[in-house]
């Protein structure tokens, strides 16, 4: 029976032994749907309108795509950041073609990715914004977000997202260590990056 720690073929897409519905077997015995990650076709200033605005980009971005889903940016400022504002699931968070990026939660945030978060919404590569770090002509992304999801710099995140002054951090959408989500710091609010989206 479901919850016996054996897959029963042609029954049972998974079985791992016990009765937790939100890990990566639900109770039914069945594995969790995978969800969507991608970074953004379209670049921003750090002024992004707060989280919420941000992930109103995010929404519209996979609406342009046709993607399925409710979807919120991985960005981090004094009034949340990924640990606190997003779903953690038990399945696979996979880019648009359908590479997978992690396996779930845990492994999204455990410091190595599977595959890079280079992908747009709509299958392209990362773009390559104006920002100088490291030289410049990276692909560095907005997050201002450590490994773990949590807030890298409570003061690096553009004045909570609503400002082109002041500083932030920047992940790089070519890594698959820490520096996809922490990379370059400091930096100008002035230059344009994209976003990382994670459907929820």
């Amino acid at each position: 029976k479901c919850g016996d720690g054996k897959v029963q073929a042609g029954v049972e897409e998974c079985d791992d032994a016990n009765m937790v519905d939100n890990d990566a077997c639900s109770n039914a015995c069945k594995l969790p749907p995978s969800k969507i990650v991608f970074v953004t076709s379209v670049m921003y200033t750090g002024n992004l309108g707060g989280l919420d605005g941000a992930d109103m980009k995010c929404q519209q971005r996979a609406q342009a795509a046709n993607l399925p889903g409710t979807y919120r940016a991985w960005l981090s400022d004094n009034n949340g950041s990924p640990s606190t504002r997003m779903s953690k699931v038990g399945g696979p968070y996979k880019l648009v073609n359908g590479t997978t990026v992690a396996n779930n939660w845990a492994d999204l945030i455990d410091g190595t990715l599977a595959a890079p978060i280079n992908v747009t919404e709509l299958g392209g590569a990362a773009p390559i914004g104006n920002t100088t770090c490291a030289g410049g002509g990276f692909a560095t992304v907005w997050t201002n977000t450590n490994i773990n999801g949590t807030i890298a710099n409570a003061a690096s995140s553009c004045t909570n997202w609503t400002s082109t002054t002041g500083g932030s951090i920047w992940g790089r959408a070519t890594d698959t260590n820490s520096f996809w989500t922490n990379w370059c710091s400091g930096g100008l609010c002035s230059w344009n990056s994209p976003i990382y989206c994670i459907q929820q």
